[in-house]
């Protein structure tokens, strides 16, 4: 069984009988199967946090979440759940400027971050004295 198997019984079946064994049990994690369920849809996502969400630390029992699951999740249809992932940040001039620094005079970017601000330093003009456009 795999997490899979889980969200298709719990937002397609609703058959309620995959934690009926123990192994299947030590495999369920309710935390995972909670972010998996919130990227379906926004629907299902305030749905959990509305009421799911707020009960986290009451149930021990992975029996008990995996029901309650099943009742608070409405059936719905087939819909493939694409992961959402942070998006990478596309490098500016600045950081080209910043990276060339740290690691000519071997510091962190950080510690160049802070000279700038601290010396209020304009990087423009650090950009023409580099020779950078």
């Amino acid at each position: 069984m795999n997490i899979f198997e889980i969200l298709k019984d719990i937002l397609y079946r609703k058959q309620n009988n995959l934690l009926s064994n123990e192994e299947n049990e030590s495999e369920f994690q309710p935390y995972i199967v909670s972010r998996w369920l919130s990227f379906h849809s926004p629907s299902t996502a305030k749905l959990l946090n509305a009421t799911i969400n707020k009960l986290y630390i009451t149930f021990d029992n992975k029996q008990h979440w995996y029901n309650i699951f099943i009742a608070t999740i409405p059936k719905t249809y087939f819909k493939k759940i694409n992961y959402i992932k942070k998006k990478k940040e596309k490098k500016s001039d600045d950081d080209k400027v910043l990276e060339f620094l740290a690691n000519n005079h071997q510091i962190s970017k950080r510690e160049i971050e802070y000279y700038i601000k601290e010396y209020n330093i304009n990087i423009k003009e650090l950009k023409k004295a580099l020779g950078e456009k």
